[in-house]
């Protein structure tokens, strides 16, 4: 049975099979808090979290964890902030909730160390009876220029080996940030799903789940 759900306007399909033993459906949200997502994060976190509803309410056979990492920059008031994969979703919303559009200063942003997070930190399942998805949600592209993070490209050979499915969400129409999200999107057998600042049509997009 397949699943649409929007994120920032934007619905992403997701099927899960029904299958003999209960199956593991995991989502972690990557989102940008510095300052230039100010005229979008309200909207983005409407959409997360009516994301997550949709998923609970349409697959109740399922075990549902959900996580989340916010992420600015260095000298910001965090570089990342989590929320572990939990099965408590109130929770997550309340996490989800609290986060303001602030700092950021230059550009780009830890990308790098948010995604990194997200693959390596957070305790996802393994075996082939769980479904990982990470949704990448930001404006900026990343610093290329900080010895000490592991950078994307690594992170998603990483992701790749963990089976997580990494889907790029560009907030805005910047073309520097979308070249380095459709890389992480290809590299990481997602999408790269361009939402504009003004909404944008609602469009279904099919996932590797949906068969």
């Amino acid at each position: 049975r397949a699943l649409g759900f929007a994120l920032a306007a934007l619905p992403f399909g997701c099927g899960f099979a029904q299958a003999a033993t209960r199956p593991t459906v995991e989502v972690a949200f990557v989102l940008d808090t510095t300052g230039s997502m100010g005229g979008l994060i309200e909207g983005a976190k409407r959409k997360i979290w009516s994301i997550a509803t949709a998923i609970v309410d349409s697959n109740p056979d399922a075990d549902i964890r959900m996580g989340l990492v916010a992420y600015r920059d260095i000298g910001d008031d965090y570089v990342t902030k989590t929320v572990d994969l939990t099965t408590d979703i109130q929770d997550l919303y309340a996490h989800l909730l609290e986060l303001k559009a602030r700092g950021g200063g230059d550009w780009p942003e830890s990308v790098n160390e948010a995604l990194d997070v997200s693959i390596n930190k957070l305790q996802w399942t393994a075996g082939d009876q769980a479904r990982r998805i990470v949704f990448l949600v930001g404006d900026a592209p990343p610093h290329m220029d900080y010895a000490q993070d592991t950078k994307y490209p690594t992170t998603l050979k990483v992701a790749k080996q963990k089976d997580i499915i990494v889907n790029a969400v560009l907030a805005g129409t910047a073309q520097d940030t979308a070249r380095v999200w459709r890389d992480i999107a290809q590299n990481g057998n997602g999408r790269f799903i361009p939402i504009p600042q003004d909404g944008g049509q609602v469009v279904i997009i099919e996932t590797p789940y949906d068969d």
